[in-house]
């Protein structure tokens, strides 16, 4: 029924697609995306809530004999707002009209997917409870997510299951991957000072030297993390910058260090934190220097709910053929906001496959052929999941 329907709207959620990647806006400034998005919903016949944690959009639908009164179950999906600071380098009819932005991620693909199950959704009104659709923005900068929680997202628009979907270069193109467990990492900042007494090259024994207990600290730390967690989980320390000196036969009075922590386990998430503080008091002794470490924690991980893993396979399975459903898929490394959602509502986060380049490569282009894929998935899933029986079941 959906690839029929689907037939029938291809060339409008094409449309959309075009007119979303002409018109980027990042993360928080997405005030046309959400304007657009918000008006979609409202000729759909949804419920339409904007400026949720600032440009964020929630549309609601009742199923028959459900009501904002009387819901039943309710089933969320997440889709993204916002762009990336970049600018693109893929030759597209529809290319970005912004040359400081780019839709290199995907989201102008994600929003549309959802919009795409939002409007078959509202023209097949054969699922029992209620269906959210929730455009989150500024995933990229991981912050948009808890901006809806701080606004009161699931107090003023309660649901029982989210789900979210990302496009993945590298899989085969339509097929579908859900991870059993983790899906995607959390993501941590880390900041590392180390100060010491400075001094001339030439006379290191005067001072202390910075220089050296930071290239101490940042190889002790990577050391020992291969010894602090079981080999089988997974978790990455990785420090970008290095600043700190001013000219070469001056031991510096300051180092500064800065990089992300990431995990898809959270005992790993909390070693790590303690390994560092661990290497921090070891690097004062040795060297005689201050230092001084904050972990700012970012985004949890992204936890899959067993339920809703079930749901989408079956979901994934009726719609693409078992033999492009990936199961137990390996988690990734990336990390993502909908951890903030899926932390405190079950859910499940999955992938659909295409080819080209990866996210965030300035000739990455979203795939328009797997819109109807997700789109299906989501439809599939707010009818099973809002089944009047899965609600009895709960209530006994």
């Amino acid at each position: 029924m959906f690839d029929t329907w689907y037939d029938t709207q291809r060339d409008m959620s094409l449309a959309w697609l075009q007119d979303l990647h002409a018109h980027p806006e990042t993360g928080f400034e997405e005030v046309r995306t959400a304007a657009f998005v918000a008006a979609r919903l409202t000729d759909f016949g949804y419920e339409v809530a904007t400026r949720i944690g600032g440009t964020g959009v929630v549309g609601t639908l009742h199923g028959p004999g459900a009501s904002a009164s009387a819901p039943g179950r309710c089933i969320a999906f997440r889709a993204e707002l916002d762009a990336l600071p970049m600018e693109e380098k893929a030759n597209l009819p529809y290319r970005s009209q912004d040359a400081a932005r780019f839709h290199g991620c995907g989201h102008d693909g994600h929003t549309v997917t959802a919009l795409t199950a939002a409007a078959y959704l509202a023209q097949h009104r054969d699922f029992d409870g209620t269906i959210r659709f929730i455009f989150q923005p500024a995933e990229e900068l991981l912050t948009g997510a808890r901006a809806m929680l701080a606004d009161g997202l699931f107090e003023r628009f309660p649901c029982d299951e989210v789900y979210a979907l990302h496009n993945l270069p590298g899989l085969p193109k339509g097929a579908v991957a859900i991870p059993s467990t983790s899906a995607l990492a959390s993501a941590d900042n880390i900041n590392v000072t180390i100060r010491a007494n400075g001094a001339h090259g030439a006379m290191p024994h005067t001072g202390e030297d910075a220089m050296l207990a930071a290239a101490s600290f940042l190889t002790s730390v990577q050391q020992a993390a291969t010894r602090v967690f079981d080999a089988r989980d997974t978790g990455v320390i990785s420090f970008g910058t290095l600043t700190g000196g001013t000219a070469r036969n001056i031991l510096p009075e300051e180092i500064r260090l800065e990089g992300t922590m990431r995990t898809t386990a959270t005992t790993v998430r909390d070693r790590l934190v303690g390994l560092l503080s661990d290497t921090a008091r070891a690097t004062e002794t040795i060297f005689g220097v201050t230092v001084t470490v904050s972990v700012e924690k970012v985004a949890p991980v992204t936890i899959n709910h067993p339920a809703a893993v079930a749901a989408v396979v079956t979901s994934a399975t009726r719609i693409v053929g078992a033999e492009k459903v990936i199961e137990n898929a390996r988690s990734l490394m990336a990390s993502e906001d909908f951890s903030e959602f899926s932390t405190r509502v079950p859910g499940a986060y999955f992938f659909v496959g295409q080819s080209g380049r990866a996210p965030h490569h300035p000739e990455y282009v979203f795939d328009p052929e797997i819109i109807p894929v997700g789109a299906a998935i989501f439809a599939d899933l707010a009818r099973t999941r809002t089944s009047r029986s899965l609600n009895a079941r709960a209530n006994t």
